[in-house]
C-alpha cells in the first residue's frame, strides 16, 4: 500500500488549520486516493497563538494528524 505524508509547516495559523485540514480531507476523500494511507505532519514552529491546540484537537479527532 503507498503512503502519502504531508508535512505542513505552521506558524501562528490557528485560524487556519482546520480551514486547510476539511479542505485536504475533501480533495483526499474525493479524488479516489482514500485507499492510500495517508498522514498530515503539522510542524508547528514556536507559534505564539492557539496553533499548537488546535493541532492537538484535530489529532484526538483523527490519528492521521500529527
Amino acid at each position: 500500500m503507498n503512503k502519502i505524508s504531508l508535512i505542513v509547516p505552521c506558524y501562528n495559523e490557528e485560524a487556519n488549520i482546520k480551514p486547510f485540514y476539511n479542505a485536504i480531507m475533501e480533495i483526499y476523500t474525493g479524488e479516489g486516493i482514500n485507499d492510500a494511507d495517508f498522514e498530515l505532519l503539522f510542524v508547528n514552529d514556536g507559534s505564539k497563538d492557539n496553533t499548537l491546540q488546535e493541532i492537538r484537537a484535530l489529532h484526538k479527532k483523527d490519528s492521521r494528524v500529527k
